[in-house]
């Protein structure tokens, strides 16, 4: 009895140390985009402000949430690799 509840308390604590938030900063020729990814357990929560570049004239910024659903993200150390973005903890 003793080892299942160790080995549950383990899993819980390494299910968790992924959580807390990851950035994302990209620039082209199109669009200036800062990401930034929560995550809460198995939850993804993605908020995204960017801002369109059109004839060469940077736009105001816009802004952008949702949750996202059944992805898997890869984490390494203090990073996270999602759809082969990489992401960076704070």
């Amino acid at each position: 009895m003793k080892k299942i509840i160790v080995i549950a308390l383990l899993f819980a604590a390494c299910k968790s140390s992924n959580n807390g938030q990851y950035i994302n900063h990209t620039k082209n020729e199109y669009v200036i985009a800062d990401d930034t990814l929560e995550v809460r357990d198995s939850i993804l929560i993605e908020h995204t402000g960017y801002q369109r570049i059109r004839n060469g004239i940077v736009q105001p910024k816009e802004f952008k949430t949702k949750q996202l659903f059944e992805l898997h993200p890869q984490f390494k150390g203090n990073e996270m690799i999602l759809n082969n973005t990489t992401y960076e903890k704070l």
